[in-house]
């Protein structure tokens, strides 16, 4: 899957010269000339194997763990530990001694809700996570402090297994992508652990990108 993407980014994305990246104001900075696919999905039958394709790309599976492990904890945690085994990519994003937002305080409160009602209601369509809080995050937009990549997650009980729709607005190919659909189905094998009609087995992993992109400096070689 991986190959296959980049050889997409190479041959079919589109440029495009973005003013911010985060919180950051990169308008004149050649560095981060973009390539990008726009409105990138796609399905994985069997992710069982994640933790294997995640060291298979030389990715930190300890970071994994310990971001998950932070991200559904019953304490509130930001800016937590998790980021101190990928210091490089998370330390310039700290200010005042916490991020702007953490995963743990937008799925904390969601989570145990949505395993609740798909035991209850296990041919539900309203089974969704919101990681975007347009009273949070709507005037923090255009780099005024990072808003979450993640949008929604949408869990459905169909033919006896938990099936999972992931929606993100933007992904960093390079520094990014392994570990988000690695954190993704992860919460998908969780949720289906803790669900009475399932009981562990995992359906279809389906991926939605706004933006599935990489940088300049991170890949010249796609360019």
């Amino acid at each position: 899957m991986h190959a296959e993407l980049r050889r997409e980014l190479i041959h079919n994305g589109l440029l495009v010269h973005v003013e911010t990246v985060q919180d950051k104001k990169v308008k004149e900075d050649k560095n981060y000339l973009t390539k990008e696919l726009i409105g990138y999905s796609f399905l994985v039958k069997n992710s069982d194997n994640r933790d294997e394709w995640i060291k298979s790309l030389d990715c930190n599976l300890d970071w994994c763990k310990e971001e998950f492990a932070e991200r559904v904890s019953i304490h509130e945690i930001n800016p937590g530990k998790a980021w101190k085994l990928r210091r490089k990519i998370w330390q310039e994003f700290i200010h005042d001694d916490k991020f702007s937002y953490s995963y743990n305080e937008r799925l904390r409160e969601q989570l145990n809700k949505t395993i609740d009602l798909l035991n209850s209601n296990p041919r539900s369509r309203q089974a969704i996570i919101t990681v975007y809080d347009q009273h949070l995050d709507k005037d923090n937009r255009a780099g005024q402090k990072r808003i979450p990549c993640s949008m929604y997650y949408q869990f459905f009980i169909r033919e006896g297994k938990l099936q999972l729709i992931y929606n993100i607005r933007s992904n960093d190919f390079v520094n990014h992508f392994p570990y988000d659909v690695w954190l993704a189905t992860e919460l998908q094998k969780y949720v289906a652990d803790h669900n009475k009609h399932v009981a562990g087995q995992v359906g279809d992993f389906i991926y939605f990108c706004g933006s599935l992109h990489v940088f300049f400096h991170d890949a010249k070689e796609i360019f």
